[in-house]
């Protein structure tokens, strides 16, 4: 199932087009037979990432901009996540090297996000199914099914693509608790979430950054080996505005729960 090495990138902090541009030229060139990746990368200031099809309400965006926090719409679904104290990770690969149907990725890829945890000293649980998670506007409020949660409390929100015999997953960690007025401004409420610093975790960022690698090195059964964007994969990140192209959405783009899930980014 798995290649034998996938490309990884080490990305720094970079504004919200810039980062969403990025997995959509990775998810292009996995579905044009590339190489898979796995890429982990940080927000330049704090941004609301919005699902592909969650409304965007005029006020709730001016309050965002107005306490400096940029608004951008990721290609995949689900609910809206404020990324800055977060380390987001990204998985782009030939739908082949991954199982088939969203859940059984989604499953494989927690599984490894779990392992990188577990190194950091971090047990996570997989919560429940839960009905009706996908009508609330803030990702972190209320778990789905299958998602990284700590006595409860949402860790990790993922969402998936499958797009052109290709597979874009990407999710968000949270690394510490974001400042309540931020949150207000974006329109988010304060439970159902934590993060690793209120869980007693005070690793680096490059630390969690290499615990998730290996975490995925044993899960995919493969080796995690840095590697630049090409030339085509810049060009088409930078192409890539606050909004995503409009797509014909497939019948497997987001099934049930991925609809629930985000950002990583």
């Amino acid at each position: 199932m798995a290649a034998d090495a996938w490309r990884l990138l080490r990305d720094g902090e970079a504004p919200g087009a810039w980062n969403m541009g990025v997995d959509e030229a990775l998810l292009t060139t996995a579905a044009a037979g590339g190489p898979p990746t796995v890429r982990f990368y940080g927000w330049e200031g704090f941004w609301l990432s919005l699902g592909y099809a969650q409304r965007a309400i005029p006020e709730q965006v001016a309050a965002c901009r107005a306490a400096g926090a940029g608004v951008v719409r990721r290609a995949t679904g689900g609910r809206a996540v404020l990324h800055g104290r977060d380390l987001t990770y990204a998985v782009a690969a030939p739908a082949s090297l991954l199982p088939q149907g969203l859940r059984e990725t989604y499953g494989l890829l927690a599984e490894a996000v779990a392992a990188g945890l577990a190194r950091l000293g971090v047990a996570t649980e997989r919560a429940p199914a839960r009905a009706g998670a996908e009508g609330d506007f803030d990702c972190f409020a209320v778990p789905a099914g299958d998602e990284l949660c700590v006595g409860g409390l949402k860790l990790v929100g993922s969402a998936q693509l499958r797009a052109g015999g290709a597979v874009l997953q990407h999710g968000s960690l949270r690394l510490a608790a974001d400042p309540a007025p931020m949150r207000r401004a974006a329109g988010l409420g304060g439970g159902g979430a934590t993060s690793l610093a209120e869980l007693g975790c005070s690793a680096a960022r490059e630390e969690v950054q290499e615990a998730l690698g290996r975490g995925f090195e044993g899960v995919l059964g493969a080796a995690l080996r840095p590697g630049p964007l090409t030339p085509a994969e810049r060009q088409q990140a930078g192409q890539r505005g606050l909004e995503p192209a409009p797509r014909a959405r497939a019948a497997d783009d987001e099934g049930a729960q991925g609809a629930s899930r985000v950002a990583d980014t």
